[in-house]
């Protein structure tokens, strides 16, 4: 194997936001940030409690960014280690293309998201039809996830049976998704949303199977 790491570190003065953009959701009409920390970025919240954030606020903290090199390998791993507070929901997000729009700021059209919250992980499979996104629970696990603590969510995704395969990890447990529709190309980066959510940092390995 031939590999590539990526190794991005969120804290101040460590990465570089330039190689970043951020993507907006149709659903959500309103410029959603990351605020930066000394070691963590975080989703621009009200300043209020965690729990009051998803009670009053969690459809209007919705923040988004992918790295603007577009990922392409035989076997591709994504990984962010992150928390939450109250419940919910940080997660990665892999998006085969983007769309704009009418500012012309960009925004997702098909992708699927792995989310972390309190009760588990959701693989959320997302389709874009007449300017409109619908969505579908494509996988999940039930495990319990504690606010304020750190967890590396880790993402696999290679070929298999004629298929795509996606594998998640994190904190001891592992499960997968057969989807003929991952894509072998895609931009990759995290959301927050729901609640308060902290990133400090954002990996790639990229594989590429030995060449005879």
């Amino acid at each position: 194997m031939i590999a590539e790491t990526i190794n991005i570190n969120f804290s101040k003065n460590k990465w570089q936001s330039a190689e970043w953009q951020e993507v907006r959701n149709p659903r959500f009409n309103y410029p959603g940030v990351m605020i930066q920390k000394d070691d963590h970025i975080v989703n621009k919240t009200p300043d209020v409690s965690a729990e009051e954030v998803f009670k009053k606020h969690c459809v209007d903290v919705f923040a988004s960014m992918v790295m603007k090199r577009k990922f392409e390998s035989d076997i591709i791993t994504i990984s962010s280690e992150m928390s939450f507070d109250y419940n919910m929901a940080p997660l990665i997000v892999i998006a085969e293309n983007l769309g704009k729009n009418a500012e012309g700021i960009p925004e997702y059209r098909e992708h699927y998201e792995i989310v972390l919250f309190n009760e588990g992980i959701n693989i959320w499979r997302y389709s874009y039809t007449d300017g409109k996104l619908s969505w579908e629970l494509a996988a999940f696990v039930k495990h319990e996830f504690l606010p304020q603590k750190r967890y590396e969510l880790k993402v696999n995704i290679k070929d298999f049976n004629k298929s795509r395969l996606m594998t998640v990890e994190c904190d001891g447990i592992e499960f997968g998704l057969q989807d003929k529709g991952l894509p072998k190309s895609f931009y990759a980066g995290i959301t927050g949303c729901e609640g308060r959510n902290r990133f400090y940092n954002f990996k790639v390995n990229l594989e590429q199977k030995n060449q005879k």
